[in-house]
């Protein structure tokens, strides 16, 4: 839908609540942006703080918490954590800031139940939900959460599965393509691939951790390096580095372990760079699709960009916690394997261990196709956020009688 001459432009308030929503709630904006570039977008991240300068405006209160949004199934530890940091009375803030967004035509919630509950009770406007955090490949929605969402005027499903059992539950859902596709783009810069080489994507997520997340999986990919050199292939590691990380944290651990690393730049793509024998190291920035498509596999640690690498048909391994076994997976791995299946493979945390069972999964093509195929099919293709978007343009302009 464009924007109709002469008419009211949509104001829209995105809300979201964890940082791969935040990134999906920044797709949708573009969408928006695209179909009617007068409409004013902007974006309440209820979970960490949005970079400075970035699109969609960031509004409203804002506060980086202990457990970086993991609350979920009520972790009490880090719900606790949380609450000592503040949380009760930044959500009273942010509670008193929706109250007062009740001129907006529309708002969109990208999370889970509670983002749009708290969406709808403060805001009292109409409200699409778009439900990331849950799938029935996972667990369903309970009847609860169900009963909030027949209150938004539409809900986006991750999956037609989720969306089927949604809508037999009496909520107005659809699935129209996987929105945490649809901000892959490619655009072409330049990330020195090396000839020949393994290409790596490493995926160290966007909370406080990934520093140190990456440094370790660079340790492993060291090891694998080692093992590939008699077989005259290098391995190169292309190390993303989130918006809500600061480049120079990571940098620093990865340097702490024995990497040395040359500036690049400061434009998107390649940052820092250093070869380590048979092991080359890219920190990119701002080219995450590019690095996602010229990589062959992708190690992660992450939430959101697993799930995106699976949707490429990327081969996804992650290395077990200290004392975690695929029979006792911490929830947050369990959750994300049960929503990717075979397409992600645990392995032992332990860098020679991790490395060996990285080489025996290269030398079997069929498997790795195998894994490529089902991440393909979990994920499901991109066109979500077109959707949303003339969704709440056309619930927009009804709030403007046209």
């Amino acid at each position: 839908m464009s924007s109709v001459p002469g008419a009211e432009p949509a104001d829209i308030l995105l809300v979201s609540n964890g940082f791969g929503e935040t990134a999906v709630a920044g797709y949708i904006a573009r969408a928006i942006r695209a179909s009617a570039p007068q409409a004013r977008v902007e974006h309440l991240p209820l979970v960490g703080t949005a970079a400075p300068g970035g699109w969609p405006p960031a509004v409203g209160p804002q506060q980086d918490m202990p457990s970086g949004g993991l609350v979920a199934y009520w972790n009490l530890r880090n719900l606790l954590g949380d609450i000592g940091a503040g949380l009760a009375r930044l959500t009273v803030r942010q509670y008193r800031f929706l109250a007062q967004q009740r001129r907006r035509d529309v708002l969109i919630a990208v999370g889970d139940i509670y983002c749009l509950a708290l969406s709808l009770l403060a805001a009292r406007r109409p409200t699409i939900f778009v439900a990331t955090a849950k799938s029935d490949l996972v667990a369903p929605h309970s009847a609860f959460e169900c009963a909030i969402a027949r209150r938004a005027v539409a809900v986006y499903a991750r999956d037609e599965r989720t969306a089927a059992s949604l809508r037999a539950a009496g909520v107005r859902a659809t699935y129209a393509g996987n929105i945490m596709m649809d901000g892959l783009e490619v655009s072409g810069v330049d990330l020195h691939l090396r000839a020949g080489a393994l290409v790596v994507a490493v995926l160290p997520g966007s909370r406080a951790g990934a520093p140190a997340a990456a440094a370790a999986q660079l340790d492993r990919l060291r090891v694998l390096a080692t093992l590939l050199e008699a077989r005259g292939r290098p391995v190169q590691a292309l190390v993303s580095v989130a918006a809500s990380v600061d480049a120079h944290d990571l940098r620093r651990a990865i340097e702490s372990h024995g990497f040395g690393l040359s500036d690049e730049g400061s434009a998107p793509g390649v940052i820092a760079s250093g070869r380590h024998g048979n092991l080359d190291v890219t920190i990119v920035r701002g080219a995450f699709g590019d690095m996602l498509a010229a990589a062959d596999l992708a190690l992660g640690q992450a939430g959101t960009a697993n799930e995106q690498a699976a949707g490429l048909g990327k081969p996804v391994i992650a290395a077990a916690e200290p004392g975690e076994a695929p029979e006792n997976m911490q929830w947050y791995r369990m959750r994300q394997k049960r929503l990717l299946g075979d397409a992600l493979l645990v392995l032992p945390g332990e860098p020679h261990a991790f490395a060996t069972e990285l080489v025996r999964l290269i030398d079997d093509a069929p498997r790795m196709r195998a894994m490529s195929d089902v991440g393909r099919e979990r994920m499901g293709g991109s066109g979500g956020a077109q959707a949303v978007a003339a969704r709440a343009l056309q619930v927009a302009a009804k709030a403007h009688g046209s």
